[in-house]
């Protein structure tokens, strides 16, 4: 269980993360969303233990997340940072197998075989006819999928992911969260996601939070949350909400941009190029 009680971060005496107070007690997928700049990665940030709050304490398991020992809190909470891996030489499978460090002894042993998880993390991500590739000569969605699966083998209770779609076209971006969604069901885990297209967490989450200005919004079920007023009062922008057959789940279809832009560009201003020899 993640709990926060009035969370508030400040960084540079601007305060990105305001009063925040929820709750992830059940196993599912919980999806964070909201505008750029919203405070999303931070109120990651303070999730995983990476930041401290000004005020308020984020618990995990009802202790304060600051507490836990780095090896007792990677063996409960695994994140993939914005962004995912860097394009370093280490073959895939190596890095893959880099997310067993928590249950490791001092000379990188374990007392039962880890190869099954990695074999198991590479399929589902499918690199298995990658995984002796070194990661700089992998796409960025490709190097995407190899720190899901470095965080799958690391077989956390709790998995925090900032942005994890980042790189990934339609096709691949649907079967990461489908991936994701079924191990979640299967573990039992908590599932807590950063995601910026609306449709997509409407399809894979079970709840959403809803983030503006570093604020809490609104929060529940997809159905509940993604409505043409929270679109226009959050995201400025304008569209229409239709209902899946299958589950009723809501998708958002944009109009073009205009009135509803915060600041929109005076036609008047704008300069256009001659056509060359004019």
């Amino acid at each position: 269980m993640i709990e926060a009680k009035q969370v508030s971060l400040a960084i540079d005496h601007s305060t990105v993360v305001n009063q925040m107070t929820f709750t992830f007690s059940k196993p599912g997928m919980y999806g964070i969303i909201g505008p750029n700049g919203a405070g999303k990665t931070s109120l990651l940030r303070l999730m995983s233990g990476a930041a401290q709050p000004s005020s308020g304490k984020i618990l995990l398991h009802g202790k304060p997340i600051g507490g836990y020992p780095r090896k007792t809190l990677a063996r409960t909470m695994a994140v993939l940072q914005q962004g995912g891996l860097p394009p370093v030489g280490f073959s895939v499978r190596d890095t893959v197998a880099m997310g067993r460090f928590a249950y490791q002894g001092w000379f990188g042993d374990e007392r039962e075989d880890p190869t099954p998880l990695i074999e198991s993390a590479l399929s589902r991500m499918g690199l298995t006819e990658l995984q002796h590739r070194p990661l700089d000569r992998l796409s960025g969605g490709e190097r995407q999928r190899a720190a899901l699966a470095q965080i799958m083998v690391q077989n956390p209770l709790i998995m925090l992911l900032d942005e994890p779609t980042t790189y990934l076209d339609i096709g691949y971006q649907l079967q990461l969260l489908e991936t994701v969604h079924a191990w979640q069901r299967e573990r039992g885990m908590i599932v807590v996601a950063v995601l910026h297209d609306l449709n997509l967490a409407s399809l894979y989450c079970d709840q959403l939070l809803v983030m503006k200005d570093g604020s809490l919004y609104a929060s529940g079920k997809p159905r509940d949350v993604i409505t043409k007023g929270l679109v226009r009062d959050v995201y400025h922008a304008d569209a229409e909400v239709i209902y899946t057959e299958e589950g009723g789940t809501p998708q958002i279809v944009l109009h073009r941009a205009g009135r509803l832009l915060k600041e929109p560009f005076p036609s008047d201003r704008i300069q256009f190029m001659q056509p060359i020899g004019r």
